[in-house]
């Protein structure tokens, strides 16, 4: 069921890898390089609002489902339709092996991005 949903209703996800390199004057910089975009599930989004300070502050969290091969780590962000969210979980319902047809992940992720 979950693979038959990533595959008709899933998006394009596109995998940002954290990576570090050297800028113009020699100091290491964090960068982030895309890799290959796959499919993804989105199956659940919320909002919610808070204050810190005296700003107002609003995060929005998703739930994805993706098929078991794909590369994804909890040190990555993922970028859907143009707004990038930080990974924050990664979980394997059912202690799935990678060799069973069945074998998914799902992804949690939030953002503040333009919410």
């Amino acid at each position: 069921m979950i693979l038959s949903l990533i595959q008709t209703r899933g998006q394009s996800i596109t995998v940002l890898r954290p990576s570090v390199v050297r800028d113009a004057v020699g100091s290491r910089k964090q960068t982030f390089i895309p890799l290959p975009p796959f499919q993804g599930y989105v199956a659940s989004r919320s909002m919610s609002e808070g204050f810190e300070g005296d700003r107002q502050q609003a995060e929005e969290a998703i739930t994805v489902f993706v098929e078991g091969d794909t590369d994804i780590k909890v040190t990555d962000r993922i970028q859907i339709d143009g707004r990038t969210f930080e990974v924050t979980g990664k979980r394997t319902p059912g202690m799935r092996k990678d060799t069973d047809r069945l074998f998914f992940h799902v992804i949690d992720a939030t953002s503040n991005e333009g919410v």
